[in-house]
């Protein structure tokens, strides 16, 4: 009786200390339960933004970081769209260069040598011969007139690495290095997905075609979205879409984006911004002005800062979200392997942030950001 009582006046010494133990204690481990929770959740990211905006190329740099990267099998897929890209970027600049130079009546700047064709796809064959006309034909006056106006006649922004690296693309042992994979242009169609893990952290994320004719698929990759991860070539305000050549590339970046962030399906989504090509955007503002695009012409600064205009550009799109949520912003180059891993960093901690306030804890707001 003596030690029962000996207990009871010490628990009746206490009480209060001791419901604030079990208090703390089912808040640690309500916390701990929801951090495994979160930790063992797949979240699911999507890749939105017009075409030519890098997304894909941002999706094969997750290859690199968190997967397993490129395997021989995945390499060897490369070296006919590497090829073939080749070829028909040289008869591109070829073809422009003979109506440019013809209607400037300068004929004698005419480029006489043509790209072989194939009847299908299968057949393409870069032969040791055929690079060889390419690497004259890239060093020729004229087509490097025509290149410096590249942005007038769709050449894709890999053309020159690809054009210096012809003699070793059409090597009969050629396997395109991560670089290579990294700067290869193929239009995606449909939807693309990987799975990877950031520091035990599970991630998917979705890579959908950018074009007009392939964004009637995207309505089947919004649900259950962590978070839309929106990309825009800041370097694309003075081209217009393969698709249609009298809209202006940003303007239509700025208008889907108006969509996409205001929109019911992701109405409780994170939604991160990346204004992605930033190394073209740096060299091009040397020689164009960004007020060539009709959405950017009220721009009064240094037209060549580049601190001044790209932060013109982010006020431009965050200017489109008429919600409440905070909009991040990373300013990126997708083939830059060191900064898509550092954004993809603050990625995480967004999304794992997110999932836990959507579980009801407390956590510290963030705030718009720039990542350079």
């Amino acid at each position: 009786p003596r030690s029962m009582g000996a207990c009871s006046s010490i628990e009746d010494a206490t009480p209060t200390g001791t419901s604030e133990e079990r208090k703390r204690n089912r808040s640690i481990e309500k916390r701990m339960s929801m951090d495994q929770k979160v930790q063992n959740e797949v979240h699911k990211l999507l890749l939105l933004g017009a075409g030519e905006s890098g997304k894909s190329t941002l999706f094969k740099q997750m290859y690199t970081l968190y997967g397993n990267g490129f395997d021989r099998e995945v390499r060897e897929s490369f070296v006919k769209p590497i090829q073939y890209q080749l070829l028909r970027t040289m008869r591109s600049l070829i073809k422009a260069a003979d109506l440019y130079y013809r209607s400037t009546g300068d004929e004698k700047y005419l480029f006489p040598s043509k790209m072989p064709r194939y009847r299908r796809y299968s057949e393409i064959k870069l032969t040791s011969d055929v690079a060889k006309d390419i690497e004259k034909a890239w060093r020729h006056p004229a087509i490097q007139t025509i290149f410096e106006m590249k942005d007038n006649f769709q050449i894709p922004d890999c053309a020159e690495y690809f054009f210096d690296r012809v003699k070793e693309v059409s090597k009969p042992n050629y396997l395109p290095s991560n670089n290579d994979i990294l700067r290869a242009r193929a239009r995606t169609v449909g939807v693309v997905e990987n799975s990877f893990s950031i520091q035990d952290n599970k991630f998917t994320m979705y890579d959908v075609g950018g074009q007009r004719s392939e964004r009637r698929k995207w309505v089947h990759c919004f649900e259950g979205v962590s978070c839309v991860l929106f990309v825009s070539a800041m370097s694309a305000f003075n081209q217009t879409l393969m698709e249609d050549q009298k809209t202006n590339r940003l303007c239509e970046s700025l208008m889907l984006f108006d969509e996409i962030c205001n929109s019911r399906w992701f109405e409780g989504t994170s939604l991160i911004l990346f204004l992605n090509k930033r190394d073209i955007f740096f060299k091009k503002i040397q020689r164009f002005a960004i007020t060539d695009c009709p959405a950017l012409e009220s721009f009064s600064g240094d037209l060549t800062d580049f601190q001044e205009t790209s932060t013109f550009i982010k006020e431009e799109f965050l200017l489109r979200n008429k919600t409440n949520k905070c909009i991040y912003c990373h300013i990126t180059c997708a083939t830059d392997r060191a900064n898509v891993g550092f954004v993809f960093s603050c990625v995480k901690d967004t999304v794992l942030k997110d999932s836990l306030e959507r579980a009801g804890l407390v956590v510290d707001g963030g705030s718009e950001s720039d990542y350079e």
